[in-house]
C-alpha cells in the first residue's frame, strides 16, 4: 500500500521525535498531518505477496539445520527466519522510494473591492428628503456596518475612492469604514477606476467589486473593460446615488466685465448659461451684492431645445468707486446644482469725463451732429479740430484746441480719438507714430468714421494703415443704392448699437422698406473677404429693393494692442433724425464713444499692461501669458526675467511662471492644470503691478452635467452577473458574494530510501543474522 502508517496510529510527539531521528532535514514546525508515500508505489496485495514471500524465503532458509549446529532450537531458528524475512521486506521497501509527507495547505482569501465615488457630483442634493448624495453614500455605509464586520471575517475588504482615478482610502485602526473626506474631484471617470482597481489586486482571487456613484461618468465603461471582469467572472454590485429621474441643472458657465468704467456707463454683462436640460423660463438678475437691490434682469422664455446661449445684462453706477454684483439665475423648475446659479463679480466705476478728440477734415452733415453729441453728453470732455475751417475759426468743443497734439503728454489726454474724412496728410510721421502707440500700448480707443474724400482711401501705406480692419486696397466703392442696416450678436454682447430699450434692441422701422428716412444713402461696400481675420463685425448694411446685393459690413471692431478700433462705413447716421429727433443717432454714436474709451481705465497709471490669451481655457490647454511696459524708463528699468505669480480665487500663488523679455514685450506659454478662477499678477519695482483674471474649466464639468445615470449602472451590473444594491440587500450582501479564496498546496516531503538511518537499518539487520548464524555455526 502507498501509505503505511498515518499520525492517528502513532502519537503525534513520538512520531516528529521519529521523524527527526529518521530523517536529516527538520520537520516544518506548521506540519500537519503526516504520512509515507512512495516514489514506485506498490498496490496493498504486492505487499503482501512480498511480505508472504519474505517469510516463506526465512523459513525455507531454516527449516532444518545441518551442520555442526550445538544447541538447536526452535525459537532461534525462528529469529533468525525472521531476521532475514525482515531484510528482504525492508529491501522492498527502500526500493519503492518512501518519502515522508508532511500535509500543508495555504489558503489565500479573496477580497471584495468597494469604490466609493469622491467627485463634487456628490455635493448635488437630489436625494431622497433633500439628502445630498454624500449623505446618501455615509448613510448607506453606515447602515452597511454589520454585513461589511461579517464580510471581513472571511474576505479582505479594501476601500478605494475614485474621481478621474482611484486611490487607496485608509481607515483607522479598529474602524470599519474609512475616512471620506470632503468629495472635491471635478470629474468621474468610472472606466479608469475599475481598471485600475483590477490592477491593483493582480494575481489575487477577488469576489467582486461593489460601487457607489451616482453613475455619472465623463467616459463611459468600455466593452474592454468588461471583458475583463466577465473573463475572470467578477461580478459588480452598484448602488445608486442621487434621483433615478432627469432633474436637469441650469447654470452659469463663465461671466465676462470690464474691470473698470466711467460713472454712468451702460457697461456690459456677458452671461453664458447652459440650460443643462431645462426647457422652461428662467430669469437672470444681476443684484448689487452691497445693497440687495436688483439692478436690471432679464426673462428667458421658454426654449425648444436645451444648450447653451450667452444673455448680455446692461449695468451702469451713478457712483463712483468699487462695486460688487452678483449674477443669479433661478427659474420655475428645480434646479439640480444650486452653486453654479450664482457668480460673483467685481468693477470699478471712474467718477471723471470720457476725453475725446475729434478730427474732421470738412464740415458734413454727420460732423455737425456727431459733435452736437458730443458736446452735450454731460460725461464727455471733447476737444473738436475741423481741417476745413479758416484760421479764425473757433474750433469747438469744451476743451478747445488750435492745433493737433504733438507730444506724448499731449495725446495722453484723451481716451478715445475719432478720425472723420480727414487726409493722412494732415498728420505728421511723428504725430501718427505716437497715436499708434497710444491705442497699442495706452489702450486708447479710435473710431473711423469713412467719408467720401479720404477715408479710408488715403491711409493706405501710413504708420496707421493697421488700425483699420480692413485689407488693402483701402479705395472702397459705395454701394449702389439704399441701404438699410442690422445689428450683428456681436453688438448685443458689446452693449452697443441697442436703438431701442426692446429685447432685440433694434427698431422694427428700420426693416420696413417702404420708409426712405432709415435708410443710408452712402455706404461704402465691405465685403466679408476684405475683412482682417481679426476683424469683428457689428453690423451689416443690406440692400433695398432694387439695390439688394451682398451684404457689406458696415461696423467693424478689431483689437489692437491694448486698445479698441472701430470702422464706420457710412457718414448717413443723421438721417435717422427725420422725424425722430436725437434718439436714435445719440443710442448709435454715445455707446460706441463709451465702449471705445472705456479701454484706456484699464490702463491709467500702468506702467506694464499683462494679458492671459485666451481667458477661458480649458485643463491642459496652454494659454499666452504676455507683459507689454508702456514707458521707456520702465524698459530701462526691468529686468531681463520677469516672474508672474498664478493666483487662485482665494489669493493664494499656485504657480509662478518666468517671462523672457525683449525690450518692451515679454511673453511665455502657461499650461493650465487645476479648474478655476485665477489671477496672473506681475509685480516689480521697475513698473509696479499688473494683473489680467483667467479661468479654467472643463468641458465635461462635474457640476454642468450632474443628473445621475442609475441606467449605465444597471446595464454594468447585468453584463457582469452582479447586481443593483439598495439598503435592504446591503445588510445581506455577504450571502450574494462568491467565495474566490484560492488554496494551494504547499505540502513537505523528506525522502527515506537515501538516508544513513536506512542504510543503518539494513546493515543491522544482515548484522543480527551473521551474528545468529555465528552462534549456530552455519558460518
Amino acid at each position: 500500500m502507498s501509505v503505511l502508517f498515518a499520525p492517528t496510529l502513532i502519537g503525534t510527539s513520538a512520531l516528529r521525535t521519529f521523524v527527526e531521528w529518521v530523517v536529516t532535514d527538520a520537520v516544518p514546525t506548521d506540519a500537519g498531518e503526516m504520512s509515507i508515500v512512495f516514489e514506485r508505489p506498490v498496490p496493498s496485495w504486492g505487499w503482501f505477496l512480498i511480505t508472504l514471500g519474505a517469510v516463506l524465503v526465512g523459513w525455507w532458509s531454516y527449516r532444518r539445520l545441518s551442520g555442526a549446529v550445538r544447541v538447536p532450537t526452535r525459537a532461534l531458528r525462528a529469529l533468525l527466519a525472521l531476521a532475514r524475512a525482515s531484510t528482504i521486506v525492508l529491501l522492498a521497501f527502500l526500493i519503492a522510494g518512501p518519502s515522508i509527507r508532511f500535509a500543508r495547505e495555504k489558503i489565500e482569501r479573496d477580497r471584495v473591492l468597494i469604490l466609493l465615488d469622491r467627485s463634487q457630483s456628490l455635493t448635488i442634493a437630489d436625494g431622497p428628503l433633500g439628502l445630498s448624495r454624500e449623505q446618501q453614500l455615509t448613510d448607506a455605509l453606515a447602515k452597511a456596518k454589520d454585513a461589511l464586520i461579517g464580510i471581513e471575517r472571511s474576505k479582505i475588504v479594501e476601500f478605494i475612492g475614485f474621481t478621474g482615478g482611484a486611490f487607496s482610502l485608509t481607515r483607522s485602526v479598529g474602524a470599519v469604514i474609512p475616512e471620506l473626506g470632503t468629495p472635491s474631484g471635478d470629474r468621474t471617470d468610472i472606466e479608469s477606476a475599475l481598471r485600475q482597481a483590477l490592477s491593483r489586486t493582480a494575481g489575487r482571487p477577488v469576489s467582486a467589486v461593489v460601487i457607489f456613484t451616482d453613475g455619472r461618468s465623463a467616459v463611459p465603461v468600455s466593452t474592454e473593460t468588461l471583458r475583463l471582469f466577465e473573463r475572470d467572472s467578477i461580478p459588480i454590485f452598484a448602488y445608486a446615488l442621487g434621483s433615478k429621474d432627469r432633474i436637469g441643472d441650469a447654470g452659469i458657465v463663465s461671466t465676462l466685465l470690464t474691470t473698470r468704467a466711467f460713472v454712468r456707463d451702460r457697461v456690459p454683462v456677458e452671461v453664458r448659461i447652459d440650460r443643462g436640460g431645462i426647457t422652461t423660463p428662467l430669469i437672470l438678475r444681476l443684484i448689487d451684492t452691497s445693497t440687495g437691490a436688483e439692478i436690471t434682469r432679464r426673462e428667458l422664455p421658454t426654449a425648444t431645445e436645451p444648450g447653451e446661449e450667452t444673455i448680455v445684462l446692461d449695468a451702469t453706477s451713478p457712483d463712483a468707486g468699487a462695486k460688487s454684483w452678483r449674477v443669479e439665475l433661478s427659474g420655475t423648475q428645480s434646479d439640480l446644482v444650486r452653486e453654479n446659479d450664482v457668480r460673483e463679480l467685481s468693477i470699478e466705476f471712474i467718477d471723471r469725463p470720457v476725453r475725446v478728440l475729434y478730427v474732421e477734415g470738412s464740415s458734413r452733415w454727420e460732423y455737425r451732429y456727431f459733435k452736437n453729441l458730443l458736446l452735450r453728453e454731460k460725461d464727455l470732455e471733447s476737444s473738436i479740430m475741423l481741417l476745413s475751417a479758416d484760421r479764425d475759426f473757433a474750433q469747438e468743443g469744451n476743451l478747445p484746441i488750435a492745433r493737433l497734439p504733438r507730444t506724448k503728454e499731449e495725446f495722453a489726454k484723451y481716451d478715445l480719438f475719432v478720425i472723420g474724412d480727414v487726409p493722412s496728410g494732415y498728420f505728421s510721421p511723428e504725430q501718427l507714430t505716437l497715436l499708434r502707440a497710444e491705442v497699442s500700448e495706452r489702450g486708447a480707443g479710435l473710431l473711423w468714421i469713412a467719408g467720401e474724400r479720404s477715408t479710408p482711401a488715403s491711409w493706405e501705406g501710413t504708420t496707421l494703415a493697421d488700425l483699420f480692419p480692413l485689407k488693402p486696397p483701402f479705395a472702397l466703392e459705395p454701394r449702389v443704392g439704399n441701404s438699410v442696416m442690422r445689428p450683428m450678436p456681436a453688438a448685443s454682447r458689446l452693449g452697443v448699437l441697442r436703438l431701442t430699450d426692446d429685447e432685440d434692441g433694434w427698431p422694427d422701422e428700420f426693416s420696413n422698406p417702404k420708409l426712405r428716412w432709415p435708410s443710408l444713402r452712402y455706404v461704402q461696400s465691405v465685403p466679408r473677404n476684405r475683412l482682417k481675420p481679426t476683424a469683428e463685425v457689428l453690423a451689416m448694411a443690406d440692400g433695398v429693393g432694387a439695390a439688394a446685393e451682398e451684404p457689406s459690413a458696415v461696423v467693424t471692431r478689431m483689437r489692437f494692442g491694448a486698445g479698441d478700433v472701430v470702422f464706420v462705413a457710412t457718414d448717413e447716421i443723421w438721417r435717422w433724425r427725420y422725424g425722430q429727433g436725437e434718439r436714435f443717432p445719440e443710442r448709435f454714436w454715445i455707446p460706441l464713444v463709451r465702449m471705445l474709451a472705456r479701454e484706456s481705465l484699464v490702463r491709467v497709471d500702468q506702467n506694464a499692461a499683462l494679458t492671459v490669451t485666451p481667458s477661458r481655457l480649458a485643463p491642459g490647454e496652454s494659454a499666452i501669458v504676455s507683459l507689454r511696459l508702456t514707458d521707456d524708463e520702465s524698459v530701462a528699468r526691468a529686468p531681463a526675467t520677469i516672474s508672474v505669480d498664478i493666483q487662485g480665487a482665494d489669493g493664494v500663488s499656485i504657480a509662478r511662471i518666468e517671462l523672457a523679455r525683449e525690450g518692451a514685450d515679454a511673453t511665455t506659454v502657461f499650461v493650465a492644470e487645476r479648474t478655476g478662477r485665477f489671477l496672473a499678477v506681475a509685480n516689480d519695482p521697475a513698473f509696479g503691478r499688473a494683473e489680467a483674471a483667467f479661468e479654467v474649466v472643463r468641458k465635461d464639468d462635474e457640476l454642468r452635467r450632474g443628473d445621475a445615470d442609475h441606467a449605465a449602472l444597471f446595464d454594468l451590473t447585468q453584463r457582469t452577473q452582479g447586481q443593483m444594491l439598495d439598503d435592504a440587500k446591503m445588510r445581506g450582501i455577504e450571502e450574494l458574494l462568491p467565495l474566490r479564496a484560492r488554496q494551494t498546496d504547499e505540502s513537505v516531503q523528506r525522502a527515506l530510501w537515501d538516508t544513513p538511518t536506512a542504510l543503518v537499518l539494513v546493515l543491522t539487520l544482515l548484522g543480527l543474522e551473521w551474528c545468529g548464524r555465528r552462534m549456530l555455526r552455519l558460518v
